[in-house]
This record gives structure tokens, C-alpha cells and sequence, in this order.
């Protein structure tokens, strides 16, 4: 279940907007932290506003045109 704090960023915060940037361009990373492990994947909350459209419409998938 995704969490539903959100931590705002700033400037002060460059080396975390830095990871963030990598994690992204390259779909996911493995982390080592001393002996655990992480899988480390973003993905965005953002919804188009056609996928909004679709979503809030109504009705089943064949029934849209």
C-alpha cells in the first residue's frame, strides 16, 4: 500500500531531488545499505487529463467512443 505522507522538497534538499532524478531516468534501482538491500521504483501520482476523463466518465470500456 503507497504511503500517504508526502515529504515536500526544496532547495535545501538537492541530494535527495538528485536520487530522485536518477531513480527515474533509469526506471528503478538496487540499493546497498551495509547488508539489507532496497529496490528503490517511482511512479507518478499525476493523471492526464485525458485519463482523467476516462476515468470520471463512467460506464464500461466498450461503451466509450
Amino acid at each position: 500500500m503507497p504511503s500517504k505522507e508526502i515529504l515536500l522538497l526544496g532547495e535545501g534538499d538537492k541530494e535527495i531531488i538528485d536520487f530522485l532524478e536518477k531513480v527515474r531516468a533509469v526506471n528503478g534501482l538496487r540499493v546497498q545499505l551495509g547488508n539489507d538491500v532496497f529496490s528503490v521504483k517511482i511512479s507518478s501520482e499525476t493523471v492526464s487529463d485525458k485519463g482523467r476523463a476516462f476515468l470520471t466518465n463512467g460506464g464500461s470500456i466498450g461503451s466509450r467512443r
